[in-house]
C-alpha cells in the first residue's frame, strides 16, 4: 500500500481550502476598499441627487418646500422656469457653484442647455477651498416650454475615510484570519474523521476480513451516513459470499471425492479380485458408470447454473402442452417411484397451455419432483397440481408430506449446496444444485415462485407463468 501524502489529505486539504477562501475574501475587500468604493460613492450621489432634481421640479411653485428640499440636502438649487424668472436656495454655509455673485453661472446652465440628453452631471473644484462640488441638472418641461433646474453639493472627501477604515482592517484581517482557522479546523476533522475511519474498515475488507467490520453511521452528514449503510450491507453480503465459496469448494471437493474413491476402489477390485468373475465384474463396472454419470451430472449442473446467472442463457419462449410435460415428468421417475413405493398423484387440469421455455419449465419441475422424493412422508406421495389462477396464468404446486423446513433454512433453501445442518452429506439423487438451478431459471421468467411449508406436515414448491393467450 502507497504511503499517504499528508498534504494531500482530506483534513489539510479541508482546512487549506477554508483558509484560502477566507484570504480571497478578505483581499476582495481591500480591492473595494482601493478601487470601487471612492467610485461607488460618486455613482451613489449622482443618483441620490437626481431624485433630488426631479423633487424639486415637481414642488417648483411651494418656496418654502424647495427651501427644505435643499437645506436637508445639504446644498443649493437654482430653478430657471419658463418665463426666465429665478429662484435660487442655498444651505447655510454650503459654497455653490452654480450662483455665484448673485448670478447663475451661465458656464453651466449652457452645458445643460446643449446637452442631448437634458441632463447635467460633473464634478468640479471650488477654488477658494478646493472643496469638490457634484453639480447636476436636468431639463423639465411645462406646457411644452423648457425650464431647467440645478442642484450643488459638495463631494465630502473618501480618503479620510478610507484611511480609517485601512486602519482597522488590519485587525479585521487578524480576527477573521483566526476565526476562519479555526472553524475551517473544525469542518476538516469533522468531515475527515468518518472517512478516516471508513478507510481503516475498508483495509480490513482488502485483507479479508469480513466479520470484524462495521462501519460507524453516526456522522454529522446524511450522504457519509449512506455510504456507511452501504458499506455495511456490502461488507455482509461479502460476508455470505465467502461463506457459500467456502461452503462450494468444500462441497465440491467432497462430491468429487466421492466417486473417484468409489471408482479407484471398484477398478482395483476388478483388476485384483474379480478378474475371473464377470457377474461381480458387471456388477463393479456398473457402479463404476454411476460414479461417472454423476460426476457428468455435477459438472453439467454447474455449468448450467454458472451460465444462468452470467446471463449468458436466453429464454426461448413458445406456446406448449403443461398437461404434457408433466405427465412426462411423472414417467421419468416411474422406476424410482416403484422402487421406494412412492405414488405420484397429478391433480392436473385438462388444456392448459403455457407461455414460457418448454425445456426450462420442465426441468423446473423436474428438480421440484426430484426434491420431493428425499423428502416424501410416511404416506409415500408426491402430489403435483397444476390450474389456472384467472385467465392469465397458471400455477403449479409440488407438494411432499415430509419433515417440513424450519424458519432458519427456509431462507436459504434457494442457494447452492445449502447445508441445513451444516454437516454436508451427498444427496441421495442429483448435483445439490436443483433448487438454485430453479431460481435462476424461474428469475429469468420474471417468475412468482416459493415455498410453503409446515413442520412435521411437508412443503409445497409453486411457482406461476403466464398462460397461452386464446384470441
Amino acid at each position: 500500500m502507497k504511503a499517504r501524502n499528508v498534504t494531500r489529505g482530506i483534513r489539510v486539504k479541508t482546512w487549506l481550502y477554508f483558509a484560502l477562501f477566507s484570504v480571497l475574501i478578505l483581499l476582495l475587500l481591500v480591492a473595494f476598499q482601493q478601487v470601487f468604493f471612492e467610485p461607488y460613492y460618486r455613482s451613489t450621489k449622482i443618483h441620490d441627487i437626481r431624485y433630488i432634481v426631479e423633487d424639486l421640479a415637481k414642488n417648483i411653485n411651494d418656496i418654502d418646500v424647495l427651501n427644505r428640499i435643499t437645506v436637508n440636502n445639504d446644498g443649493c438649487s437654482v430653478i430657471i422656469s419658463t418665463d426666465g424668472s429665478t429662484h435660487v436656495d442655498d444651505a447655510i454655509g454650503v459654497s455653490c457653484l452654480i450662483y455665484r455673485d448673485k448670478k447663475v453661472s451661465t458656464e453651466y446652465l449652457d452645458q445643460l442647455k446643449e446637452n442631448e440628453k437634458g441632463e447635467l452631471a460633473l464634478i468640479a473644484q471650488f477654488s477658494d477651498n478646493s472643496q469638490e462640488m457634484l453639480i447636476f441638472g436636468k431639463t423639465f418641461y411645462e406646457n411644452d416650454l423648457p425650464f431647467y433646474v440645478l442642484f450643488n453639493t459638495p463631494l465630502h472627501p473618501v480618503s479620510s475615510t478610507i484611511a480609517i477604515i485601512r486602519e482597522q482592517y488590519i485587525y479585521i484581517v487578524i480576527v477573521v484570519l483566526l476565526l476562519s482557522l479555526i472553524i475551517s479546523l473544525y469542518f476538516s476533522r469533522n468531515i475527515s474523521k468518518p472517512i478516516l475511519s471508513m478507510k481503516k474498515e475498508a483495509e480490513k475488507l482488502s485483507k479479508g476480513n469480513y466479520e470484524d467490520v462495521h462501519f460507524d453511521d453516526n456522522s454529522s452528514y446524511a450522504e457519509l451516513n449512506e455510504l456507511s449503510d452501504t458499506l455495511n450491507s456490502t461488507s455482509q453480503e461479502l460476508a455470505k459470499i465467502n461463506e457459500l465459496r467456502s461452503d462450494l469448494f468444500a462441497n465440491v471437493s467432497h462430491d468429487v471425492r466421492t466417486p473417484l474413491t468409489m471408482i479407484q476402489a471398484y477398478a482395483e477390485m476388478i483388476r485384483d479380485i474379480y478378474a475371473d468373475d464377470p457377474e461381480k465384474r458387471e456388477e463393479s463396472i456398473e457402479v463404476i458408470l454411476e460414479e461417472v454419470e454423476y460426476m457428468s451430472k455435477l459438472t453439467d449442473d454447474m455449468t448450467e447454473m454458472t451460465k444462468m446467472q452470467s446471463g449468458q442463457t436466453k429464454l426461448n419462449i413458445t406456446d406448449f402442452d403443461l398437461c404434457g410435460v408433466i405427465d412426462s415428468v411423472a414417467d421419468k421417475f416411474s422406476m424410482i417411484t416403484r422402487e421406494e413405493g412412492v405414488t405420484i398423484v397429478r391433480d392436473v387440469e385438462p388444456e392448459l397451455l403455457a407461455h414460457a421455455d418448454k425445456f426450462r419449465i420442465t426441468e423446473v419441475i423436474y428438480n421440484f419432483v426430484g426434491n420431493a422424493l428425499k423428502f416424501y412422508g410416511k404416506d409415500k406421495q408426491i402430489i403435483i397440481r397444476a390450474y389456472r389462477t384467472g385467465n392469465e396464468m397458471i400455477r403449479v404446486e409440488v407438494t411432499d408430506h415430509g419433515p417440513g423446513i424450519d424458519d432458519e433454512q427456509l431462507a436459504h433453501i434457494w442457494e447452492r449446496y445449502y447445508k441445513t445442518d451444516k454437516k454436508y452429506q451427498r444427496a441421495h439423487r442429483g448435483s445439490g444444485l436443483g433448487l438454485a438451478i430453479c431460481k435462476a431459471i424461474l428469475d429469468q421468467h420474471n417468475a412468482v415462485y416459493g415455498v410453503e411449508t409446515k413442520l412435521k406436515e411437508g412443503s409445497t414448491f409453486y411457482f406461476e407463468i403466464p398462460a397461452t393467450k386464446i384470441t
